[in-house]
């Protein structure tokens, strides 16, 4: 169970996919220490296939966006191995515009996509899209 009531966290073994759910709108100043519970949540460390439902964040900031990235993923890459860690982030159609529209999101999401990391990582805009790639369905 989680330690806040702005997100929850889930594992649902049938899939055996780890789920994170933030619940309400809320600003980026609490996202690390959100992203630091999730590294505690045994949930987590059962399965390397996260799904992240961010749909309720506001979009997220280059700064955020670097953080996760390079500091956070790595240290969740590092829970699951030897697997390597694949994580869906579920988020709003506004969001996924903007990761898109904004140059310097781009370029840190374009980084974070490649093939070179120990983890895996996309966005979604549909919640089954993102368990299927999870479970090696689509790709």
């Amino acid at each position: 169970m989680s330690p806040s009531s702005t997100f929850q966290f889930d594992y649902c073994p049938d899939l055996d996919v780890f789920t994170a759910r933030w619940l309400t709108s809320h600003s980026n100043s609490t996202e690390r220490a959100e992203y630091e519970a999730v590294l505690q949540a045994p949930e987590a460390q059962g399965t390397p296939y996260w799904l992240f439902d961010v749909r309720r964040r506001p979009t997220t900031t280059a700064e955020a966006a670097h953080w996760v990235t390079t500091n956070w993923l790595p240290r969740a890459a590092a829970l699951v191995r030897p697997a390597n860690l694949r994580l869906a982030f579920l988020v709003a159609p506004v969001r996924a515009d903007h990761l898109r529209a904004d140059d310097d999101l781009r370029d840190i999401m374009a980084a974070a996509y490649a093939p070179i990391h120990p983890f895996e990582l996309r966005t979604f805009t549909d919640e089954a899209a993102a368990v299927g790639w999870l479970q090696g369905q689509i790709s």
